[in-house]
């Protein structure tokens, strides 16, 4: 697919485009680009890349149609990385290790981590220009999307910030549509785009509460789970004094919220795709994982 692949004989697809994407770990600066990819493969499941695929798919794309919407989900998975790198360093969260690794600011210092973060953004936006030339108004869209989903006003940048106003209940939806559910609207919408579906809103609005969804997950795991289970230190959120769901509202109000978050984004599924089985069977998996997770969080805390 991609002409600078080189994928390992066990990977999938979309570890394949991501590895063929980076530069690689022996090219100079090699320490730079050594922590780039102990950032980005570092056991993620793929949720963002993996959503935009099903929903291209579900939009019929043809197979350069599916090329570009492979770049564009590897550009929200070197985001997706990008933030996690910036989100650990000892300036917001002090994180030692992600998903039972050692973090990137402990194994390469704290300027390699900002410069990490940054080289991935950088990213990106760079694999995106690559695009056929019948496809480049849909590539240049999604561009225009990946930018508002990173950015100061509706993006993970701007929800960063709002982790600095506290444990402000009045705050929390906008911090979690900014900070999480961006990414998973953006990965909705730009599979779309990528297919030249006309409705990309309405599967942004599936990504939405996939995205709410996951974060409130998120929180419950932050709230009463184990760092083995989490893959990550626990109790952060209050400890710091971070926005999260389950110590404003409570574990049960959140886990039903997630519960009718997931319901709706079957919902509209159903309604936007002429066979909407493939993205069905994405989203219960996806919400077997977050219930699974924040349920055996609950038994061990």
């Amino acid at each position: 697919m991609f002409g600078a692949a080189r994928p390992a004989a066990d990977t999938d697809p979309v570890e394949e485009a991501l590895l063929a994407l980076l530069p690689r770990k022996d090219e100079s600066p090699e320490t730079l680009h050594r922590a780039m990819h102990h950032a980005v493969f570092s056991g993620g499941k793929r949720i963002r890349p993996r959503l935009l695929l099903t929903v291209a798919a579900a939009c019929a794309a043809d197979d350069a149609e599916t090329d570009l919407a492979m770049r564009a989900g590897c550009a929200i998975e070197f985001i997706h990385s990008a933030s996690l790198v910036h989100d650990d360093l000892p300036c917001f969260d002090d994180a030692d290790f992600r998903r039972g690794k050692p973090t990137v600011h402990k194994l390469f210092g704290e300027p390699m981590a900002v410069l990490v973060g940054d080289a991935l953004l950088a990213r990106a936006f760079e694999v995106l220009t690559d695009t056929p030339a019948r496809l480049a108004r849909r590539a240049l869209r999604i561009v225009g999307l990946v930018a508002q989903a990173t950015g100061s006003q509706h993006g993970i940048i701007g929800g960063q910030s709002l982790e600095q106003k506290g444990l402000d209940g009045s705050i929390i939806d906008r911090y979690h549509a900014m900070k999480t559910a961006a990414l998973f609207r953006l990965a909705a919408s730009a599979g779309a785009v990528a297919a030249g579906a006309t409705d990309a809103e309405g599967w942004g609005e599936v990504g939405q509460c996939l995205g709410l969804a996951y974060q409130l997950a998120d929180d419950l795991c932050d709230a009463v789970s184990t760092p083995e289970v989490a893959g990550k230190p626990v109790r952060r959120d209050e400890t710091l004094g971070r926005p999260n769901a389950a110590l404003l509202s409570g574990e049960n109000s959140t886990r039903q919220r997630l519960v009718s978050l997931i319901l709706r984004s079957q919902t509209r599924t159903r309604e936007l795709a002429a066979e909407p089985k493939p993205l069905i069977d994405l989203i219960e998996d996806l919400s077997g994982y977050f219930l699974k997770t924040t349920q055996k969080a609950a038994s061990q805390g």
